[in-house]
């Protein structure tokens, strides 16, 4: 007997749920936060069933071990995955799911046997492994009513465990808001995570990295950026390529590997120590790359057109910004079966920013199809994968040897110039005909090493503070009695503070000469105004001017007095009616 537990709204269409349920089926680590992914074990077609409730008796027979002697009256033998996917969005017929859950937490959890019966616009779960506590024991369905909305029922009487909590306030809601979602407009690439990576192995691959490096690079952290951030993102690109290269290593034997750009060297450390032989290169030296020892290989040095490392079969491209274009080429003429992996984000052409040539997409996804034309047309077979990483530009090309082409005819196809006349390299190259260019003297890309410029040693500092003192005295007091003149903030005080407005107005009391001095800032304008924090208050994209603090305000603030700035108050000398505070 089933007990109604919950309903959501009436949904929008019908097709749509059918998609948002098989989203939870094929990926419920998108709502339960325990997992890191799901490994299929079968899908099975049945027939022979009279009606759902023939079915549903089917699911209740099931343990953990009589799966396939249950099922084998019902199985429909002879289709491919594919094929049963199908029935499930084009509603023809009971199929049935079975998978493991695979946890996050491999020392604590075990992987969960789930099925999941899929009939019409229901989908039936059934924990085979009753201890679990990643997943609920109990046994649901959610499925589509006549009025369209979403029922979710509990097999037997309804209790308020915690599981049956979690499904009401979490499982529900999301898939109610993936059925009322609007499909995605314009030209959209699509890619699944790890699709090129086997989820299991990659799940302790990265969670023995995780516990082997993760606390301790975090504590001995000498730069200033965010360790967090910077070192579990390379730990599980990290994990990406190992469970990658253990698949190449039967067919291509040993690999070894350069990471162009390396940075800060923490992606070629996690791979030295894992066992891997290889090297990273930058133009400019690390303080942390002391740390590392000298077993890691580290190098500064500059990379132009023509460097050779013949010794490395993969070529590593990890954010490489204006080394992305040249790493595949490098790797190409470096020897014939090299490999490369790319994971881009800063859009960069051979000669300068990237401009977006298709109409409907992002520059970031445009990006991308420029450089799987461009690799494709070195002779790379490209695909495609998403990485799990804490960033959005966390799409990878992964390229291979084409597999029909002899490896000469690659390293011709490699000497293409791809950025035509006057190194124009926004114009995305056409697909090559390797016979009919074999013979031709065409332009080598080798060939712009004589205008080919690095990125300079010493990184310029382009945070505002360098700026002449005189100007930017002069922005901040303009802003700020352009503020003053705005319609004042309901905070009912008498000091007068002014309106606040959007940073995008603001840029309009500019010059454009004051501008373009602006433009070579990151963060321009508003940069400029977060560094005065003691004149203005930036939020969401809009500025006002930052009344002072009480003394007893300004304690309840300062976190380490240690570390306070103290500067001239603007207020004091600038503002009409003077500083609000006390002169003590």
């Amino acid at each position: 007997m089933w007990t109604l537990i919950a309903a959501s709204d009436p949904v929008l269409d019908q097709q749509r749920f059918r998609e948002s349920l098989l989203v939870w089926v094929e990926k419920p680590h998108t709502i339960n936060r325990r997992l890191t992914g799901v490994r299929f074990l079968a899908y099975h077609k049945l027939v022979n069933l009279d009606c759902e409730i023939e079915a549903c008796s089917l699911v209740m027979k099931l343990d953990d071990t009589n799966v396939d002697q249950v099922l084998s009256p019902y199985r429909q033998h002879g289709d491919t995955e594919t094929d049963v996917l199908q029935s499930v969005c084009g509603n023809c017929g009971p199929v049935l799911v079975e998978r493991h859950l695979l946890p996050k937490q491999m020392n604590k959890f075990k992987p969960v046997h789930e099925v999941v019966l899929i009939t019409r616009d229901c989908a039936m779960v059934s924990n085979l492994s009753k201890n679990s506590t990643l997943s609920p024991h109990h046994t649901y369905r959610i499925r589509l009513v006549q009025d369209n909305r979403i029922h979710l029922e509990l097999l037997g009487v309804g209790t308020d465990t915690p599981a049956v909590v979690w499904l009401k306030e979490h499982v529900l809601p999301k898939i109610f808001k993936w059925a009322n979602s609007n499909p995605v407009k314009g030209k959209q690439m699509i890619v699944p995570s790890l699709r090129l990576s086997p989820i299991e192995r990659y799940s302790r691959v990265y969670f023995d990295l995780k516990q082997k490096h993760g606390a301790y690079l975090c504590k001995i952290w000498p730069e200033t950026t965010d360790p967090s951030k910077f070192v579990y993102e390379d730990i599980a690109i990290a994990s990406y390529l190992i469970t990658l290269w253990e698949q190449d290593a039967h067919s291509s034997g040993k690999v070894s590997f350069i990471d162009v750009g390396c940075g800060n060297g923490l992606l070629v450390y996690l791979l030295s120590a894992e066992g891997y032989d290889g090297m990273g290169i930058d133009i400019r030296r690390r303080k942390i790359w002391d740390v590392y020892g000298p077993n890691v290989s580290l190098v500064e040095a500059v990379i132009s057109p023509t460097s050779r490392f013949p010794k490395y079969t993969w070529w590593i491209g990890n954010h490489s910004d204006e080394l992305t274009p040249w790493i595949p080429h490098l790797a190409s003429r470096s020897r014939a079966d090299a490999k490369v992996f790319l994971l881009p984000c800063c859009p960069f052409t051979f000669d300068g920013k990237y401009q977006r040539q298709h109409g409907g997409m992002s520059q970031y996804q445009s990006y991308l199809l420029f450089l799987q034309d461009l690799c494709q047309g070195m002779g790379f077979r490209v695909e495609f994968d998403r990485l799990r990483i804490p960033s959005t530009k966390r799409i990878t090309l992964i390229c291979q040897p084409g597999s029909n082409e002899a490896p000469t005819r690659r390293a011709e196809a490699s000497r293409f110039n791809f950025v035509g006349e006057g190194a124009n390299a926004t114009q995305v190259p056409e697909k090559i005909d390797l016979q009919a260019t074999s013979h031709k003297q065409v332009p080598d890309l080798d060939s712009l090493g004589g205008t080919f410029k690095p990125r300079p040693k010493v990184e310029a500092v382009r945070n505002c503070t360098q700026l002449d003192r005189e100007f930017t005295q002069e922005v901040v007091d303009r802003i700020a009695g352009h503020l003053l003149q705005v319609e004042p903030l309901k905070d009912r005080q008498a000091w007068q503070r002014g309106g606040r407005e959007h940073i995008g107005n603001l840029v309009r009391l500019l010059t454009d000469e004051e501008l373009q001095r602006l433009k070579n800032q990151c963060g321009g304008l508003q940069t400029l105004l977060k560094n005065h924090r003691h004149v203005f208050r930036v939020h969401g994209g809009y500025a006002s001017l930052n009344a002072p603090l009480s003394e007893a305000e300004r304690k309840l603030e300062q976190v380490n007095q240690k570390r306070a700035k103290f500067k001239e108050c603007w207020f004091f000398k600038k503002h009409p009616q003077g500083c609000p505070l006390a002169d003590e």
